[in-house]
């Protein structure tokens, strides 16, 4: 396997999630690869070629234009096309988030994603490894990426599986996540009572609208804490909170530490 990557030293070392390596691999015929138990999660995008992947005993073939992801805690191997071999953006994520996330957003269960749309997005990983800017900022906007990713992932799935009600349900919550969206609210959206509306939902996207709102509070706050400048008490405005106090509490339930703290780990 002939690789070019580029490797950065993370400083945010206990971190929920830090991405380690980022880069292309150009793969020879037959080149095989495997982990038992991996302890990173893997992300990565085929832009050339075909092969298969192996993992929790199925045979899942892959080719150009697929995403395939590996959490970790898991043993597999991947295994490149003798006559036609891929080649591919690749991201190795460490830390518990990671794999979070993948549950978060729906990915755990799904190895693999046509998403032919997501390879701008892959280059942009690449570019950002190369930049010349502190580690800390380099780390979050790869780990910034990483979460739109799977975001796109997740909607992709919604949009191609889900009954037309579900994906307005979720759309709605995903339109108006700088407010706090009651269930009755939820429902007359569809003009349905908020029993059906939590039941559709929770069978569609196995959890409640209440605490897909949270996740996606989540992940707009993080980005918001990486990239902006903004006060705490005004990111928790932003995303429908009137309480700062009470979006730390939330914040630091879900993420394992306080969004000061979440943010100094990056500066």
């Amino acid at each position: 396997m002939k690789d070019t990557v580029k490797h950065f030293f993370v400083k945010g070392m206990g971190m929920p999630i830090s991405v380690e390596t980022v880069g292309v691999s150009i793969c020879s015929p037959g080149q095989s690869h495997s982990r038992k138990n991996s302890d990173i999660t893997i992300i990565e995008y085929i832009f050339k070629g075909k092969g298969t992947l192996y993992i929790e005993g199925k045979k899942i073939p892959v080719k150009a234009d697929e995403i395939y992801i590996l959490p970790s805690g898991l043993s597999h191997e991947y295994v490149a096309d003798e006559s036609e071999p891929w080649a591919k953006y690749f991201m190795n994520l460490s830390g518990n988030m990671a794999k979070t996330m993948l549950v978060s957003y729906s990915l755990n269960s799904q190895y693999v994603f046509s998403a032919p749309e997501l390879k701008d997005k892959f280059k942009q990983l690449i570019k950002i490894s190369f930049d010349n800017i502190p580690e800390a900022k380099k780390q979050a906007r790869l780990v910034s990426l990483y979460v739109e990713i799977l975001h796109r992932l997740n909607q992709l799935n919604t949009e191609s599986k889900k009954s037309n009600e579900a994906i307005l349900l979720k759309n709605y919550l995903d339109e108006n996540y700088n407010r706090v969206i009651s269930n009755t609210e939820l429902a007359g959206h569809i003009y349905r009572s908020p029993d059906y509306c939590l039941k559709l939902f929770k069978r569609e996207f196995g959890t409640t609208p209440y605490d897909y709102q949270i996740n996606n509070k989540i992940r707009v706050a993080c980005s918001l804490l990486h990239q902006t400048k903004k006060s705490v008490s005004e990111i928790a405005e932003f995303i429908g909170y009137q309480n700062p106090h009470y979006f730390t509490s939330m914040f630091k339930a879900k993420m394992g530490i306080t969004p000061t703290a979440y943010r100094k780990k990056f500066l």
